[in-house]
């Protein structure tokens, strides 16, 4: 096979393993093939990836760890070999099913989901423990063989990608299981199953709300495990609890029972009832009908109420000041509601790149992928080097939202497929123009809306705080890293005004 070829049937690799059928990822640079060790004369996969070299290296890597596992959940990990022009992992063959294919027909039962979910997290801890991270958990990627084993495919080890996000994925697998839906809180490729339902906060519908008959304690935790205000556990602690769960199938303990080493994990922010209750942060922004139908306020000028904050982890009270506008007598009542936020319809004429000088401007197509309510798709920068400040080029690059007049902008929700990158907000009344002088007087003359985040998690909410604005720029000051370089995909943005 001359290095101009691609792989074909019947290709010989490393002078032993034969392709015999081409499973997946047509046309893909990550293709899965079953073959035959010609020398041991059993069948493998061979997942093979292209190009090799440096972009190969993580997964390389990770093969290493992955063979060293030695973990009964890991699919066990012949070789892995670089030619340069692709590199090749070579793996056991699992005759069975994909956990996906399963739920395509059917949700688990909560004990069943407990402990297969126990299983792949002995996996991905073992994984941690090597120092490398899975970065493709999965329905796909977990495997029910036919002598029943749950089997965890062999690791992507994505730069970029951290341990708490695949303990996410744990958390957004065992909802799948539950509900037979994907949470798009955690971003994932091909998942083959329906987004999960959300409320009309955006916020991921529990488990038991989805399905009856889910213990409520076992929402509670699959709910934290997907809420990224909240510090998840280790891998190998989520086992110990999850198989502790599944000793009574996630039901709701005696109250004198100890509680978990997740502590506040389980019994937590959703642990008090609050499940109809606005997302952290946004509690200023809206009272919930079925919280209050009003808000007493004090006719004086700085009058503060307080909301609550026995729901919020961090036990600190949220504050909201009015001004009272009428009236001549100091002591009146005034009553007031504060409006819910909603999504605003943003079109693909509404968003364009923001790339100031030393931009190239060559970065605008598919912005629109950010709209699309798919996690699977998105936005990219190019690969910067030296530097995660886009290789001290440019201040920064962003997307431009036009919300068509001045509205009050709560929150700005930001999806990424990789964490580590330097996120905020900025503000302005007027768009300069399509142009490399127009972006920069976006540097030079809109104003912060929200601080930027360091170091942003995967998926991020920028409060801004109810202020009024036309024009908003997700700000991106610094990338995360990728592939011996630096780069950004942002899979979706969801603007909530009142």
């Amino acid at each position: 096979m001359s290095s101009a070829e691609v792989p074909s049937v019947g290709d010989l690799l490393a002078e032993r393993y034969r392709l015999e059928e081409h499973v997946g990822g047509a046309n893909g640079h990550r293709q899965l093939w079953r073959g035959v060790d010609v020398l041991l004369h059993r069948s493998v996969a061979v997942v093979l990836r292209s190009p090799g070299g440096e972009d190969a290296a993580p997964t390389m890597t990770a093969a290493v760890a992955a063979s060293r596992t030695h973990v009964d959940s890991m699919v066990d990990v012949y070789d892995a070999v670089d030619e340069g022009r692709f590199a090749y992992v070579v793996r056991e063959w699992v005759n069975g099913s994909s956990l996906r294919g399963v739920l395509e027909q059917h949700t688990l039962e909560s004990a069943h989901a407990l402990e297969l979910v126990a299983s792949v997290a002995d996996a991905v801890a073992a994984l941690h423990d090597g120092g490398v991270t899975h970065a493709d958990l999965q329905p796909g990627s977990i495997l029910l063989s036919e002598d029943d084993r749950v089997m965890v495919t062999e690791p992507r080890n994505e730069p970029g990608n951290t341990q708490i996000e695949d303990v996410r994925a744990l958390g957004a697998t065992l909802y799948a299981c539950l509900t037979g839906a994907w949470p798009r809180v955690v971003p994932a490729e091909n998942t083959g199953l329906p987004d999960a339902a959300t409320d009309e906060w955006g916020r991921v519908l529990d488990a038991d709300k989805v399905v009856p008959g889910v213990p409520s304690r076992l929402a509670r935790l699959t709910a934290d495990l997907l809420d990224h205000s909240q510090t998840p556990p280790s891998a190998a602690e989520l086992a110990v609890e999850l198989r502790r769960l599944s000793e009574t199938g996630g039901a709701d303990p005696a109250p004198a029972q100890a509680t978990s080493v997740l502590g506040a994990i389980t019994i937590g922010r959703r642990g008090s009832g609050d499940a109809a209750a606005p997302p952290i942060g946004m509690k200023r922004l809206a009272v919930v009908a079925t919280v209050a139908a009003a808000v007493i306020l004090a006719g004086v000028i700085g009058t503060t109420i307080v909301f609550g904050g026995g729901d919020d982890p961090a036990g600190a009270e949220e504050q909201v000041t009015r001004e009272d506008t009428g009236g001549d007598d100091s002591s009146e009542e005034t009553t007031g509601e504060v409006a819910a936020p909603t999504e605003a319809e943003i079109t693909a004429d509404d968003i364009r790149v923001v790339d100031p000088p030393d931009g190239d401007r060559d970065q605008g197509e598919g912005v629109e992928a950010v709209i699309d309510d798919n996690a699977s798709t998105g936005w990219s920068t190019n690969t910067y080097y030296n530097d995660p400040g886009f290789g001290n080029l440019k201040p920064g690059m962003g997307i431009l939202i036009d919300l068509g007049e001045a509205v009050e902008v709560a929150s700005v929700r930001v999806q990424m497929t990789s964490a580590g990158a330097t996120v905020g907000l900025l503000a302005g009344d007027e768009d300069p123009g399509d142009s490399s002088e127009g972006d920069q007087a976006i540097v030079d003359e809109f104003t912060e809306l929200a601080a930027p985040v360091a170091d942003a998690d995967t998926n991020i909410e920028l409060q801004a705080g109810g202020e009024a604005t036309r024009y908003i720029v997700v700000w991106v000051t610094e990338l995360p890293a990728s592939s011996g370089g630096y780069k950004l995909t942002i899979s979706d943005i969801n603007v909530f005004i009142r």
